[in-house]
C-alpha cells in the first residue's frame, strides 16, 4: 500500500492500527491480531483470525468466497458492487452498438481491404427497440441509463421490486417474469451476479423464447449463461448473436467453438477495467473503515444467504 493511501486511512480512522500484508502468507501471520481484513478472504484466514468481524473485498462478484465460514462466524462481508457498474455498462453498450451498426462484419471487411456495399450489411437503429435488463443492480441500472439515451424502451427484472422505479425504465418485474419478458426483447443484457439461483439462468428454454433477431450480452459472470445452450441457439439461428466479456469456462480455451462464430463478440473479462475504478474502490474502503471504527453500518453489505 502506498504511503499516501495509508496516511488517508489513518486520517479517517485515527484510532485504528493498520497491518500491511503483501501476500497470503503474511496475511495469515497477522490474522490473529485482525478485527477486519481487506482483500484477504479465505477459509484459512478466517480460521486464523478469531477476532475477525468484517471483510471487505475489491470485487463485485463474490461467488468464489467462503460464505459458510463467514456465516458460522457472523462476519460482516462487503464488496465492490456499484463500483464497476459504470464501465461494465459502457461495455454492454459497446456490444449493443457494435451489433446494431454491423461493426463485426465491417471489421472483417476492413481486414480484407474491402469497401463493402451497404446492401450487404443493413445496419439497425436502436430508437424504439426494447432492451430487457436482467438484474437492475449497479451494472443493470447504469446500462439502462445509457440505453435510454439511445431511445431504447427499457424493461427490467429485479428481486427488490419494492425499490423505486427509475424514470428511464418503463417497468420493473420480479425475476419469475423473465419468460414473459423475453419474447418482446430485441436486446437482453444479463447483469445479475452468479449465485446458486442464477447459474444457468439462460438455457435452452430461455433461448427458445427469444426473438430470432435478438442479441444477448453479458459482462458479469459466465456461468449465468449455459455455454452449450448458447452455442445451440446460435447455430440453430434461434438468436441473432451474443456479446460476451465472460464465459464458462474462463478463460475460454483455444479451439472452443465460440471463437469461430461470426455473430459472437468475445472480450477477455476486460469490462471491469477503467482508469477510475481503483479510486472509487479506495473511496468506498476509506468510508467503510471510518464507519467500522465508529460502529456505523457499512456500505455494500453482501447477504450471506443470498450470496450477493
Amino acid at each position: 500500500m502506498r504511503d499516501d493511501a495509508l496516511q488517508r486511512l489513518r486520517q479517517v480512522a485515527p484510532g485504528v492500527s493498520f497491518l500491511i500484508a503483501h501476500n497470503a502468507q503474511e496475511a495469515l501471520s497477522l490474522a490473529p491480531e485482525a478485527d477486519a481484513a481487506y482483500n484477504f478472504c479465505t477459509p484459512d484466514l478466517i480460521q486464523a483470525a478469531p477476532r475477525l468481524r468484517w471483510i471487505q473485498v475489491g470485487s463485485a462478484g463474490v461467488d468464489r468466497y467462503p460464505f459458510q465460514e463467514m456465516r458460522e462466524r457472523g462476519i460482516t462481508f462487503t464488496n465492490a458492487k456499484e463500483i464497476y457498474g459504470i464501465q461494465l455498462a459502457d461495455h454492454n453498450m459497446a456490444f449493443i452498438l457494435a451489433f446494431s451498426r454491423q461493426l463485426p462484419f465491417l471489421f472483417r471487411a476492413q481486414e480484407k481491404g474491402v469497401w463493402e456495399n451497404r446492401r450487404n450489411f443493413p445496419p439497425g437503429e436502436l430508437a424504439g427497440q426494447t432492451l430487457l435488463v436482467v438484474g437492475l443492480g449497479g451494472t443493470g441500472l447504469e446500462t439502462a441509463r445509457r440505453a435510454a439515451g439511445f431511445g431504447l424502451r427499457i424493461t427490467a427484472t429485479r428481486r427488490r421490486t419494492d425499490l423505486p422505479k427509475p424514470d428511464f425504465v418503463e417497468a420493473v418485474h420480479p425475476p419469475e417474469r423473465l419468460h414473459d419478458l423475453l419474447p418482446e426483447a430485441d436486446w437482453v443484457a444479463v447483469c445479475t451476479p452468479l449465485t446458486k439461483d442464477t447459474r444457468d439462468s439462460f438455457h435452452d428454454a430461455e433461448f427458445d423464447l427469444m426473438k430470432r433477431t435478438a442479441y444477448i450480452v453479458c459482462v458479469t459472470r459466465g456461468g449465468i449463461i449455459n455455454t452449450e445452450a448458447l452455442l445451440r441457439a446460435i447455430d440453430a439461428g434461434k438468436i441473432a448473436g451474443a456479446g460476451l466479456d465472460v464465459t464458462d469456462p474462463e478463460p475460454l480455451p483455444a479451439g472452443h467453438p465460440l471463437w469461430t462464430r461470426k455473430n459472437v463478440i468475445l472480450t477477455p473479462h476486460a469490462s471491469g477495467h477503467s482508469p477510475h475504478s481503483g479510486e472509487r474502490m479506495f473511496d468506498l474502503f476509506c468510508e467503510n473503515v471510518r464507519r467500522f471504527a465508529a460502529g456505523e453500518p457499512l456500505l455494500n453489505g453482501v447477504d450471506l444467504e443470498l450470496q450477493y
